[in-house]
C-alpha cells in the first residue's frame, strides 16, 4: 500500500500538547469512542473497496480509514460542508488525534472527502456506517451528536445605520 504514514510518532507540537493537563471533553469522548470501536475489520473493508493508494508510484494517499473517520466527525458534529470539515480538522487537536493525523500535518483537502464518497460505493459506505453503529450499540453507547457553531463576520451595509 502507498498510504501516508499513520505512525503515531510524536512531533514536537504533539509532545507539547500531550503535556497540557487541561480538561477537553471532546478529546476524552473521541478517545473513548476510538478505543471502543474495533477498527481492523472496518479498515479491511475500506481498503478492499477503495481503489486509491494501491500503487507504489505517485504521491501517497490518505488511508481510507483516516478519511472515513473524517466523515464520521462531519456526521457526529453536524458539520455543514467539506470545506468546513477541513478547516475544523486543521483547527482542533481532538479531531486530529481521533483521525490519527499529527499536529504538523494539514488536513486532507476538502475535495478529497467528496472523492472518497464517489469512489467508495454507497452500499459499502453504508455497510461501514452500519458496522460502526452495531459496535457502538452492542456496547450500549449512545452518540449525542453536537453542533459546532462558528462565528461569521459580515460587513454591514453603511446605509442601514439608524439616524439619531
Amino acid at each position: 500500500m502507498s498510504f501516508k504514514s499513520d505512525n503515531q510518532t510524536l512531533s514536537f507540537s504533539d509532545l507539547e500538547l500531550s503535556q497540557i493537563k487541561v480538561r477537553n471533553n471532546t478529546l476524552e469522548h473521541l478517545n473513548n469512542l476510538d478505543q471502543s470501536i474495533h477498527w481492523e475489520p472496518i479498515e479491511s473493508t475500506l481498503v478492499k473497496n477503495y481503489p486509491i493508494g494501491k500503487k507504489k508510484k505517485g504521491p501517497q494517499a490518505y488511508s481510507p480509514l483516516l478519511l472515513f473517520k473524517c466523515m464520521l466527525l462531519r456526521n457526529w458534529f453536524q458539520i455543514k460542508s467539506d470545506v468546513e470539515l477541513e478547516s475544523l480538522i486543521n483547527d482542533r487537536f481532538s479531531f486530529k488525534k481521533f483521525i490519527g493525523l499529527p499536529m504538523g500535518e494539514p488536513a486532507p483537502d476538502s475535495s478529497t472527502f467528496s472523492r472518497l464518497r464517489k469512489r467508495l460505493s454507497l452500499k459499502k459506505y453504508n455497510q461501514v456506517l452500519s458496522d460502526i453503529s452495531d459496535q457502538i450499540s452492542r456496547q450500549n453507547l449512545i452518540i449525542n451528536m453536537g453542533r459546532i457553531i462558528d462565528i461569521q463576520i459580515i460587513k454591514s451595509n453603511s446605509s442601514s445605520e439608524t439616524k439619531r
